[in-house]
């Protein structure tokens, strides 16, 4: 019973049922996250994202940097690691909202923990980007066409995780993570030159505030005044797959008999973490 009380904490109002967070998948997706921001955004520091090769390698960097964390975390927490994607979970009803909560306070804590490591880390003059990876809109583009992108690529990797990782009908197994790394590098081909790709508010939260306050010389300006944008188009992308969802689930008997393997699943494991207690 020990290990299971520190993984959890419960509260309720008198006579409603208990509220249980799971503290053990919140501190995962912090360290994800911060994991997340320190190789993704330092691989941009590092290259610069500036032409179609120094794309590719940060592009690259960023996919494969969430295929390998969610295989890290992916028993812990599900491997989230974007408040994006826990949005829609919750809008979706694959997720408790308490739970979604906890996940994204802890996924900002970490986003702002891997920018301060990633300023330690990386000095003012080799930063290529000159605001530790934060987004900033492309003139070129404009604010209203990076908001469309950033919904578009929310949206197709929101999608991938519902059908991927969420939908009973799914057999990706552990190819799991897999499809959803590759779903972020291709959004990041796509947006780096738009606006550095976000399609994830809280990786862009710490960039932006740590290279703000940073006070760097040579810094990129405009990550702070960019930042509701990768707020609200991968928002915006989020709460469409979820809606897309509705369409796609299982219903009739299928619902049925997907519904009783689900529970000859769960007893199965309440019957296993008995033994274990």
């Amino acid at each position: 019973m020990g290990l299971i009380q520190w993984q959890t904490v419960e509260w309720a109002g008198e006579g409603k049922k208990p509220l249980v967070i799971d503290a053990k998948a919140a501190v995962a997706e912090m360290l994800a996250m911060t994991l997340f921001v320190i190789m993704g955004c330092g691989a941009a520091c590092g290259f610069g994202a500036s032409d179609a090769p120094t794309r590719l390698v940060v592009a690259f960097a960023f996919g494969m940097s969430i295929l390998v964390l969610a295989y890290m975390v992916s028993h812990l927490s599900g491997g989230q690691i974007n408040g994006a994607v826990t949005f829609s979970l919750v809008l979706g009803g694959g997720l408790p909202w308490y739970q979604g909560l906890a996940n994204l306070v802890m996924q900002l804590a970490g986003s702002l923990l891997g920018a301060g490591i990633l300023a330690a880390i990386v000095p003012c003059d080799a930063d290529l980007t000159g605001n530790l990876g934060a987004n900033v809109v492309n003139e070129d583009f404009g604010v209203g066409r990076a908001l469309l992108a950033e919904a578009v690529g929310t949206f197709l990797l929101c999608m991938v995780v519902w059908e991927v990782a969420v939908s009973p009908l799914s057999r990706a197994g552990p190819n799991t993570a897999m499809a959803i790394g590759f779903a972020v590098f291709i959004a990041h081909i796509f947006l780096l030159p738009i606006d550095g790709c976000s399609i994830n508010p809280t990786r862009s939260f710490g960039p932006a505030i740590v290279a703000h306050f940073r006070g760097c010389s040579n810094a990129t300006k405009g990550g702070l005044r960019d930042l509701w944008v990768m707020w609200v188009g991968p928002l915006l992308g989020a709460a469409l797959a979820a809606f897309m969802t509705i369409f796609f689930k299982p219903r009739g008997s299928l619902a049925r008999e997907l519904a009783d393997e689900a529970a000859a699943e769960e007893a199965m494991a309440s019957a296993e973490a008995g033994v274990v207690e």
